[in-house]
């Protein structure tokens, strides 16, 4: 898959398969895994009898086995399930969600059976699929600042007894304390960083080098409180590192994936200077009805955010 592309974008947007599945009864019967869309899957079949209707209900969950952890992606989908068998003539279509976080679905009620199917022992399904949309964000290797590399590493940042190979000149250019730390330390190659963790300093360094990608743990964290604090904790040492750079990589990415109610995104912006996420955010507020919906929300904000909402308001109606 190439870099940027979601699974499914690089195969037919539709495909199709036969998919035989045996075993000594309806029970046991396994299905062979088969590949589709940049991903193998495998299927399960599930007979229950249901007494409201009289009737064997027979159900099927698929799942797909990409095991990445290089990407987080989403993929949009219509899947057909056909079964065309003496005892069982079903065609079912459902609309459905795969992600690298939802892996699995339950197709309910492909077919009914009044009779006992113990009989059975075959089944031969005709499995379709049609891509309606993915999207997803491809998670690049980070830099190893662990090891030396010629012209690259010029100089060490020991932070809490972790060396880092790092290039004089990009940290510099980057904030005005390294360059600072560097100018006083002529005679070695060498300078520490306090008040900051290894895996925090790594992060800074990741968004400060091209190119210049955001913290994996922003991007994997489900939970939106725990995600809203890990994104305030790095950008206060950004701030206190004098980074702007680590900013313009967060305020891009903000305005772009976060999922923040107003409040928490214009504070914020407010807090850390985050200039698109700021203008974005009033956007959408389109009146003063909005104004008064979104009231108790704008209350904690500064008086300058506010008059910024107002500024608004009076010049873009």
């Amino acid at each position: 898959m190439s870099t940027g592309e979601a699974p499914g974008t690089c195969a037919e947007l539709h495909d199709c398969r036969d998919i035989i599945g045996t075993g000594s009864s309806i029970e046991t019967i396994k299905f062979p895994r088969f590949h589709m869309f940049d991903t193998n899957w495998k299927l399960k079949l599930h007979i229950d009898w249901v007494e409201e209707l009289g009737n064997h209900v027979l159900s099927l969950r698929t799942r797909h086995q990409r095991y990445s952890v290089d990407d987080i992606w989403n993929l949009n989908a219509t899947i057909r399930i056909q079964v065309n068998e003496k005892w069982l003539k079903t065609d079912t279509v459902v609309e459905t969600e795969f992600s690298n976080r939802k892996r699995e679905i339950t197709i309910a009620d492909i077919g009914r059976m009044s009779e006992s199917l113990n009989y059975v022992t075959r089944v031969h399904l005709k499995v379709s699929m049609q891509v309606n949309s993915s999207s997803g964000i491809q998670l690049r290797n980070f830099i190893d600042f662990s090891r030396p590399r010629p012209i690259f590493s010029d100089a060490i940042v020991n932070v809490d007894g972790t060396v880092f190979h790092i290039n004089r000149m990009t940290l510099s250019m980057a904030s005005p304390v390294f360059l600072k730390a560097f100018a006083e330390a002529l005679d070695t190659d060498s300078i520490e960083i306090c008040n900051v963790s290894p895996r925090d300093f790594r992060r800074i360094l990741n968004m400060v080098y091209p190119p210049h990608l955001p913290p994996k743990q922003w991007i994997k964290e489900n939970n939106k409180k725990k995600q809203l604090e890990l994104i305030y904790h790095l950008l206060a040492i950004a701030k206190a590192l004098e980074c702007p750079i680590v900013f313009e990589v967060a305020d891009k990415w903000l305005v772009k994936h976060s999922c923040f109610n107003l409040e928490d995104s214009l504070m914020l912006a407010q807090t850390f200077g985050l200039r698109e996420l700021m203008g974005t955010k009033i956007a959408t507020i389109q009146s003063v009805d909005d104004l008064r919906e979104c009231r108790e929300q704008i209350d904690a904000l500064s008086n300058k955010t506010k008059a910024l909402i107002l500024d608004h308001l009076l010049f873009s109606t």
